[in-house]
């Protein structure tokens, strides 16, 4: 499958507007534009951010992970292997009724699914100036020259992030009591998950990991 087909769109739904000291998905976007690379201080590799929000029969989720928790590396794609190592992660965000599972009477299933990541839009440039002949060549040397100046300095390290963001309708969203997350099972390099939630006026936050993937509201 195509990742040019499965890539959604480049951008997040709207943020969510949730209580308590969040950063939305849109302004962590436009500040990682400004600095040109994504380097904020949350990037730890194995953990991963999820917001969750119910209002009414509505469920919004956000996930903010480092790429190398999804696809294990975070420089730009350069190798058949990369790309479909894309192309494998995108599908398997996409199928957030698998990774997503409601407590059964509840009702929820899932409407949309998007994924953005900066790995992603380089890829479709990558794809496009392969028309070009030469272009994809002079592009190629571009990120080779840019990856050795990386290993030369610290501060020139790639970090690369993957979001995603899902809509549920649920038919009973008051019998909604709790969430089991299957990403650690999904994607190895998970190894824990910081959840915040809001469900209608209550707060709440938790920690996950592989043995304990489950949020109870």
């Amino acid at each position: 499958m195509c990742l040019k087909q499965t890539v959604l769109t480049a951008s997040l739904l709207t943020p969510l507007m949730l209580v308590g000291p969040w950063t939305s998905a849109e302004e962590k976007h436009e500040h990682d534009q400004d600095k040109g690379h994504r380097q904020h201080g949350s990037h730890v590799h194995g953990i991963a951010a999820l917001n969750l929000a119910l209002e009414g029969r509505e469920v919004q989720i956000e996930l903010d992970s480092p790429a190398a928790n999804i696809v294990g590396f975070e420089h730009a794609p350069s190798s058949e292997a990369d790309h479909a190592a894309l192309d494998k992660a995108v599908a398997m965000l996409e199928d957030g009724d698998r990774l997503f599972k409601f407590n059964d009477n509840a009702g929820c299933r899932m409407e949309t699914a998007k994924v953005a990541s900066e790995l992603l839009d380089e890829e479709h440039e990558g794809h496009a100036e392969e028309k070009t002949g030469e272009h994809a060549h002079e592009a190629k040397e571009r990120h080779d020259h840019e990856d050795h100046e990386g290993e030369g300095e610290g501060e020139g390290e790639t970090h690369s992030e993957i979001e995603a963001t899902y809509h549920f309708e649920c038919n009973a969203p008051g019998k909604l009591t709790q969430l089991t997350i299957e990403l650690f099972e999904a994607f190895p390099g998970m190894e824990k998950l910081k959840v915040q939630y809001v469900i209608e006026s209550e707060q709440g936050a938790a920690e996950l990991t592989a043995t304990d993937h489950t949020v109870k509201f």
